[in-house]
């Protein structure tokens, strides 16, 4: 008999979830960050990278340390002065939505717009990019793997317009708005004083929790879809690696953490309030890896979130880290999930299979990605092609741990983002404030 829908009236009646689970992780509330080493400092010299071409080929597995993958020595790699990393990952934007105009209006290192590039509607009609001047919009677009393969469309990045239109009872052309400077003046500093990387994807063609899962696992750990499977919880996990090696980690948020991609809850050991992110950011007291998640449909930037008051919680965020005691020593990345079907004129690339057996290789859209820390270089671009977990070979490179898979055991760990030379001038000037007055009507699907 089977006795798996009992179990789920069973818990029904009892108030537990069937598909929640303990992930061992329970040693986290009890762990001490180690104690910054005091004479990290200046003077790192990465190698020229010479083993590029190796992890295009994919010829890195899973166990591969970073230090053997990126031609980095051990003492090198101890040597770099950065202990704390802040992944502040928020929701569902593409790189030319937010940032389509960033080559005019302040980084003109990164590439325009082409000139003709557009996108059909149901009906034949050609829509170009143009300024969008509401930023909280009320359509939100479809953007599981179906919907996602018809906007990227081969490569041909044309399916935006018809697929915004399915489902939402308009004409699609909202997916093409392009936000300015005049809309999200920090958002536009942040992207133009920092270490940008304009050729950063989602890592699958799909939507939140996949895409998610490739920071944490190296993989889309069974999840394909949004909200229907969670990862097991026996699954080797970046906070497994990091806790067993001595390494604290925490995850904070108001909402839910990672997204709800992990099915977790605030009780849960390592989930922790943006209150306590803060705290902690202003005592010095940052766990080694902080994930920070704003709050759901308000602050994270999902449609239908207002984008200035996202950008103003994302510019608290910066104005505590710069200021932390923890700064010479940390590195804040800011990037979203995945694009969530808005448009981006970029074809997507393939990438390496996370395991022998896994079907995907094609990369998502373009998102914006953003490197803040003393040792991020200024004002700079790389084109370098990049998936998240590009942000786990970092933290496996810093704090020396294996690679979960063969997809992150093949990135390149950001290190072309970074100098740590002695002589640079650490100095910069204050942001801009966040955008107000933008958002002109929740109800409109954005005009054009």
């Amino acid at each position: 008999m089977n006795t798996l829908p009992r179990l789920f009236v069973l818990c029904a009646l009892l108030g537990c979830d069937p598909q929640r689970a303990d992930w061992g992780l329970g040693a986290i509330t009890t762990a001490k960050t180690p104690t910054d080493d005091p004479s990290l400092a200046c003077g790192v010299a990465l190698p020229v990278d010479k083993l590029a071409e190796q992890r295009a080929a994919c010829a890195f597995s899973a166990g591969t340390y970073a230090e053997t993958s990126l031609g980095v020595t051990p003492t090198t790699a101890a040597a770099i002065p950065i202990r704390h990393v802040i992944i502040l990952m928020k929701e569902n934007r593409s790189f030319d939505h937010l940032l389509g105009k960033l080559h005019d209006q302040g980084q003109p290192l990164t590439d325009a717009i082409p000139a003709g590039y557009a996108n059909d509607d149901a009906n034949g009609v050609s829509v170009a990019p143009f300024h969008q001047t509401n930023t909280c919009l009320a359509q939100d677009p479809f953007h599981q793997s179906t919907e996602m393969a018809v906007c990227v469309n081969g490569g041909k990045m044309d399916g935006f317009v018809r697929n915004a239109a399915n489902g939402t009872n308009s004409d699609g052309h909202w997916a093409m708005g392009v936000y300015e400077k005049t809309e999200l003046p920090f958002t536009y500093w942040l992207a133009s004083n920092w270490a940008l990387a304009d050729r950063h994807f989602a890592p699958m063609v799909s939507g939140t929790y996949g895409n998610r899962n490739f920071l944490l696992f190296g993989d889309n750990a069974t999840v394909v879809a949004t909200g229907i499977v969670f990862p097991p919880p026996n699954t080797p996990s970046l906070l497994h690696l990091l806790l067993n090696a001595g390494y604290t980690w925490g995850a904070y948020s108001d909402s839910e953490v990672f997204s709800g991609a992990m099915h977790w809850q605030a009780t849960d050991p390592g989930v922790h309030t943006i209150a306590e992110f803060f705290d902690a950011v202003d005592k010095g007291t940052l766990p080694n890896v902080a994930f920070v998640d704003a709050d759901e449909y308000i602050t994270d930037d999902h449609p239908d979130a207002d984008l200035q008051a996202g950008e103003a919680w994302t510019k608290k965020v910066y104005d505590h880290v710069v200021k932390s005691p923890q700064w010479p020593r940390l590195a804040l990345f800011w990037t979203f999930d995945e694009g969530g079907a808005f448009f981006d004129h970029v074809p997507p690339p393939q990438a390496c299979r996370a395991s022998e057996n896994s079907p995907f290789t094609d990369l998502g859209t373009r998102i914006p990605f953003v490197a803040i820390s003393p040792w991020a270089k200024r004002h700079f671009v790389s084109h370098v092609v990049h998936d998240h977990t590009a942000m786990t070979r970092f933290i496996e490179l810093i704090f020396h741990l294996p690679a979960l898979s063969t997809r992150d055991a093949n990135s390149d760990a950001l290190l072309e983002l970074f100098d740590f030379s002695c002589g640079r001038d650490l100095s910069f000037v204050d942001p801009p404030a966040a955008g107000t007055g933008a958002c002109v009507d929740p109800a409109s699907p954005g005009t054009h």
